[in-house]
């Protein structure tokens, strides 16, 4: 059930399968009013809080170069650290990134689904977000892709060096009172960081291990 919060800051979406049409048709008409909402925020260059399948994270217009130094001010993120980005679907990557047959391959078996899959990007992200590769993520989370009408910064919604929030009890106070809108999703299905891996010339190297082991994903046949 949708709720708001009484500073209308936080936006309740807990129950993701609303989004699919498969309840009454006047909460759906709430929900798909709030969905476009949420995604006015983002094209206005505002930054949200919202629940993904892995991690809470702090997202912004990632083609948005100002919205960009919001996250990475907000977060207190040294500039020179890439974000990863989310994106709506498995169409959306070859937009934004070099998509060689491995790559395919791994997309074709593991997305949606938490891993973080780092591609050479082209000119279409700027520089502040990444500059030679992007970490490409589209999320188990339905709510996170139907917002992402652009690309959407794919960073954990904490500061620096501090835990990564899986529900919104877990998230700094101090980003909850500095971001524009919070998208509270309940717990995060896997509460653990997505796998990280980065594809060059056809090669699968780890970066990070996470939900996903490498080992399945370097057997993939």
């Amino acid at each position: 059930m949708l709720q708001l919060s009484d500073t209308m800051k936080i936006i309740k979406l807990n129950e993701l399968n609303n989004i699919d049409g498969k309840i009454d048709g006047k909460i759906n008409e709430k929900i798909k009013k709030e969905i476009e909402t949420i995604r006015n925020n983002i094209l206005e260059g505002k930054i949200i809080i919202c629940g993904t399948d892995t991690l809470y994270g702090l997202c912004a217009n990632a083609l948005d170069q100002e919205a960009v130094k919001k996250v990475y001010k907000l977060k207190k993120r040294d500039l020179n650290k890439p974000i990863s980005i989310f994106l709506k679907n498995k169409e959306d990557i070859e937009k934004y990134t070099h998509v060689d047959d491995t790559a395919k391959k791994i997309i074709d078996r593991f997305l949606p689904g938490p891993l973080t899959i780092i591609l050479k990007k082209k000119d279409k992200i700027p520089d502040i977000v990444s500059k030679e590769y992007i970490g490409i993520r589209i999320p188990d989370n339905k709510l996170i892709r139907e917002i992402a009408v652009v690309p959407l910064t794919a960073t954990s919604a904490n500061l620096s060096g501090e835990e990564p929030p899986t529900s919104v009890d877990e998230i700094n106070e101090e980003l909850k009172e500095k971001v524009d809108l919070i998208i509270d999703t309940g717990v995060c299905k896997y509460k653990t960081p997505s796998t990280i891996i980065k594809i060059v010339n056809g090669n699968v190297k780890l970066i990070r291990e996470g939900v996903i082991p490498f080992e399945k994903i370097k057997n993939l046949d």
